[in-house]
């Protein structure tokens, strides 16, 4: 696992997944322990994260990295980034702009998402 590999992964399968509303592949990525920290300081895990995405008429429009940087720590990584997006729930478009925190962790063979953690930005 390297940091290349992970900005990779996070912008080729987690964004892109995102995007393209591919629930498998983001179901692959995250670890069973899943936890995602909203900029409200909700918190949901795998399996309400794929509900909401699935049915509460969530959609990315677009996903925009900047200001990336990707730690190792053996076999987990943390990747911070500032990101804007596109995105729409039931309709209603809005654009947000947010510091993130990925945690991924080598589990066997795969690389799994087991954390994600943003901030809204002005």
């Amino acid at each position: 696992m390297t940091a290349e590999e992970i900005l990779s992964i996070h912008t080729d399968t987690f964004n892109r997944a995102l995007e393209e509303q591919d629930y498998a592949a983001l179901e692959g990525l995250y670890a069973d322990d899943y936890m995602l920290v909203r900029p409200d300081g909700s918190v949901l895990d795998k399996q309400k994260v794929l509900q909401d995405l699935r049915s509460g008429g969530l959609r990315f429009h677009s996903i925009e990295l900047g200001q990336t940087e990707v730690r190792m720590y053996g076999t987990t990584a943390v990747l911070t980034a500032e990101s804007q997006a596109a995105s729409s729930r039931n309709g209603v478009e809005s654009r947000s702009h947010f510091r993130l925190i990925a945690v991924y962790v080598q589990q066997g063979y795969s690389i799994k998402l087991v954390h994600f953690q943003s901030t809204f930005l002005r």
